[in-house]
């Protein structure tokens, strides 16, 4: 029986008086006014038409979810324009259970085996009609929009050929002057213990400082030309405008309607904006780049130019070029600052884990003898990027994965069509043509997948810890969790911050490297806390999760994420002199 069978016998009830009323309107002598009354009456029926079908008879009709979704995808577009999409979908989740319709044509469904069935490289699935705007917007395919599984496969298989972990090491030249130059920034204003005040600065908005790192890092990796927003301010409203540009693009995509006479930019015009500096700014580093006939060291341009498909010996026009390096500073600006951002708030918040990584950093990296005395600006970080060394401390990308489970970089869904034929998920059957997808945050926070999925615990991602839980047994954290959860590999069918199957992420393993390298200079170089004048990041309640959720990092989704915060206060380590 239809969910929504009350409603739709409403609307079916209206289209039967209208129908009667047009019958004896047919009868009346014609005239102008006539046919304007007989177009109105039309254009009425078959609105109400379509909405006793969406309620009655749609394939999607049996499933709960409030009935304005089920009516218009103007509350898909809402919530993404107003930023708390997520914690609607939760919301939802929450009244209605697993599976929720959240449009006329989507259904969201919070379960890992979904994931496991709509990720599998096999499934009889295709990116969603919401991934079309991005080439209306670029101009060009892209990996991200690419349809056709046989294009995105050689997309896909160009690309990791540009960035495997022997590529990404080679790309240390870039990334390393401009953690020199956001840890000097950090440094202004630091004092030791010593000083007074006990040597803290001023409290800092750590996602200003990381966002503007970040970008000079993927700016570098990706065309060997900086951005320099971390000392100059010319390009920083580009990456302000990022994750609105990104919402501008997707929210017309779940309505492509808008784009009727311009409406989007009428009604959207922030959002606008935000798409239209996005595109100027990186296709204008992509043309400079195409000028460069050859550059001092390697970066991810030249790798995606010299890069072949392995079975076909393919390579990219120019056009795709541009687009797959655009893609890589969407994917690599915007998710790696909502990853360390929200790391260092949980950290900050936790003052026993960030106790535990300081240790095992500090241990890991320890200071020379002839070190101890000198002023901090005299001393050399012995932490390098993508080293070996760094990646054997577990315990980093384990407090990452954490924060990224609470507060994912994609909070909510990457969506997929059902294929000719149809398939079957987590038990239900779904024709051809419906949109399905994975609520991130919803999943990340079930207790289905996660015990005491609420609770900050980096110690769930080590087998050994999980059974046992924290040594002092505060945080049980044993439970539900697959003994597969590893850290930088994660529980792959019921924690996916970087997507999964054939839409997975490439670049995970830079973008564990870049995080990594940020955050173990920061905590290596500094003691960490929080400004205690500023909430900045936090809720305003004292709910247990949510916008007012004191100990949870705020995300506005916009299919990537933004926020604000921490705000952190810096003093050079007790060893340190200066």
């Amino acid at each position: 029986m239809a969910f929504h069978v009350v409603p739709a016998c409403i609307f079916a009830s209206g289209f039967l008086a209208l129908a009667i009323l047009s019958y004896f309107h047919l009868q009346q002598p014609q005239s102008l006014l006539w046919y304007s009354q007989t177009g109105v009456l039309l254009l009425v029926e078959w609105i109400l038409s379509n909405l006793v079908y969406r309620l009655a008879f749609h394939p999607l009709s049996k499933y709960p979810g409030p009935l304005f979704a089920a009516l218009s995808d103007w509350y898909t577009v809402y919530w993404i324009a107003e930023g708390g999409r997520h914690l609607e979908f939760d919301k939802q989740h929450k009244k209605y259970g697993k599976f929720v319709r959240f449009g006329p044509n989507r259904l969201s469904i919070n379960s890992a085996q979904a994931s496991r069935d709509l990720h599998n490289v096999n499934s009889n699935t295709f990116k969603a009609d919401a991934y079309s705007s991005f080439k209306r917007f670029f101009g060009a395919e892209m990996s991200l929009t690419t349809v056709d599984h046989k294009a995105h496969a050689f997309r896909r298989r160009v690309n990791m050929t540009a960035i495997t972990p022997t590529a990404v090491k080679e790309f240390e030249d870039q990334v390393t002057p401009h953690v020199d130059e956001f840890i000097d920034i950090i440094s202004e204003g630091v004092g030791s213990k010593k000083e007074g005040e006990h040597g803290w600065s001023s409290g800092k908005d750590m996602c200003f400082y990381v966002s503007f790192c970040i970008a000079d890092i993927m700016g570098s990796m990706t065309f060997g030309r900086t951005w320099n927003v971390q000392r100059d301010p010319k390009y920083r409203h580009f990456v302000k405008d990022l994750p609105n540009g990104v919402a501008g693009i997707h929210l017309v995509g779940h309505m492509q309607s808008l784009f009727f006479c311009n409406l989007h930019k009428l009604l959207f015009k922030q959002l606008i904006v935000g798409v239209g500096n996005l595109m100027s700014v990186s296709r204008s580093f992509a043309l400079w780049r195409l000028e460069q006939t050859s550059m001092p060291y390697r970066d991810i341009w030249a790798a995606l130019l010299a890069s072949r498909d392995p079975k076909t010996g393919e390579s990219f026009s120019t056009e795709e070029l541009i687009s797959e390096a655009s893609l890589f500073i969407i994917g690599g600006t915007d998710g790696m600052i909502t990853a360390t951002t929200s790391t260092l708030f949980y950290l900050t918040h936790n003052p026993r884990t960030l106790e535990r990584l300081t240790r095992e950093i500090r241990e890991a990296f320890p200071l020379s003898p002839e070190d101890i005395g000198k002023k901090a600006s005299e001393i050399k970080c012995p932490i390098r990027f993508a080293s070996a060394e760094l990646q054997s401390v577990k315990y980093l990308p384990a407090c990452i994965d954490e924060a990224m489970r609470l507060s994912p970089p994609v909070p909510s869904i990457l969506p997929r069509v059902v294929g000719p034929g149809g398939m079957e998920v987590d038990g239900e059957y779904f024709p051809a043509g419906v949109n399905l997808g994975i609520p991130h945050y919803c999943m990340h926070h079930s207790e289905e997948n996660f015990a005491q999925p609420l609770t900050y615990a980096p110690e769930r991602w080590f087998h050994e810890e999980r059974e046992r839980g924290l040594k002092d047994g505060s945080v049980p954290v044993s439970g539900k969790e697959s003994v597969k959860m590893q850290p930088a590999v994660g529980l792959a069918h019921g924690f996916t911050p970087f997507g999964a199957g054939r839409s997975g992420c490439i670049g995970k393993h830079l973008a564990y490297q870049e995080m990594s390298i940020v955050l173990a200079r920061l905590i290596w170089l500094f003691d960490i806390r929080l400004d205690p004048s500023s909430n900045l990041g936090e809720g305003v309640g004292d709910a247990k999760e949510g916008r007012e959720c004191r100990s949870e990092f705020q995300l506005y989704d916009r299919f990537v994420s933004s926020q604000n915060g921490p705000m952190l206060q810096f003093r050079y380590r007790e060893e340190l002199a200066a």
